[in-house]
């Protein structure tokens, strides 16, 4: 049986991609020209970018920020894209002619949205309860939380915790899984994590939809995660897939929220509190 695999550019995200970041000047040598670099001046340095500065607060060593990414962004990328322009601008405005280290290689990143990281786990062990199967004898949902060795998904010049809720449905929501199937291809999916630098943390199936808690290197972006998974269930379960007369596994969709330990009200609140101590001090 030929089945069709999934590319990128056919796929559409409903999504929600948050990233509070922070870094340092130099050594911490004060600039007072970073003090001075507002919001709206940010914006404008990143607009061909096609991030969307949230949030933005500095002081003459510091500057944090949260932004709004794509489904096939990385913050790797983004952090280097960001530090760049804000090192060019801050140039300009020391109007240096010679090359100079300007602020830290390394830099700080957490994934952040409407949701908590308790939420999330919360959300996906109620699946079972959600949707009708917990009275079942034998219910069809298959649902287990990890403790997985992390190792391969740290980077080497940055401290980044990069967390995504994920939801995957079966074409014309056909009811695919059961707990054997979906235990089964969480087996597969797994052995793809040191390869594809991401970590299972939590599945929860049910005959017609996943739900994934995610972590990734912050040089994996959520799309081509979610391309990779799609389609290495998609080979194993092939056979499923002529029993319940569907040609293709998953819908060309899916939905990807970025979450962390604080909600994004939080992290606003964060960086209000801080830029209010800045000017206080």
């Amino acid at each position: 049986m030929l089945i069709q695999p999934y590319e990128l550019d056919e796929l559409h995200f409903a999504y929600c991609y948050r990233v509070f970041m922070r870094w340092r000047t130099y050594r911490a040598r004060p600039i007072p020209s970073l003090a001075a670099l507002s919001k709206s001046t940010l914006t404008k340095l990143v607009e061909g970018y096609d991030i969307h500065v949230l949030e933005c607060a500095t002081n003459p060593t510091d500057l944090l920020l949260e932004v709004s990414l794509k489904p096939n962004d990385t913050i790797s990328i983004a952090a280097s894209k960001l530090k760049g322009k804000v090192s060019g601008w801050i140039r300009g405005e020391l109007d240096l002619k010679q090359p100079e280290r300007l602020l830290s290689a390394g830099y700080f990143a957490c994934t952040v949205g409407n949701s908590t990281s308790r939420d999330v786990e919360k959300y996906l062990s109620e699946q079972a309860v959600h949707h009708g199967y917990a009275q079942r004898r034998l219910p069809p949902v298959y649902s287990e939380r990890f403790e997985p060795d992390e190792s391969h998904i740290i980077p080497k010049h940055a401290s980044v915790i990069s967390r995504f809720h994920c939801v995957l449905a079966t074409s014309w929501r056909k009811g695919v899984f059961g707990s054997v199937s979906g235990e089964q291809l969480t087996a597969e999916w797994k052995k793809l994590q040191a390869k594809r630098r991401f970590v299972l943390r939590k599945v929860s199936f049910v005959p017609d939809h996943v739900h994934l808690a995610l972590r990734l290197h912050p040089a994996v972006s959520p799309a081509e995660t979610i391309v990779d998974l799609m389609n290495v269930s998609q080979e194993f379960m092939k056979r499923e897939l002529v029993t319940v007369g569907i040609d293709r596994l998953w819908q060309p969709s899916a939905y990807i929220g970025s979450y962390g330990d604080l909600a994004s009200p939080q992290i606003r609140k964060y960086i209000e509190n801080w830029e209010y101590a800045q000017l206080s001090a």
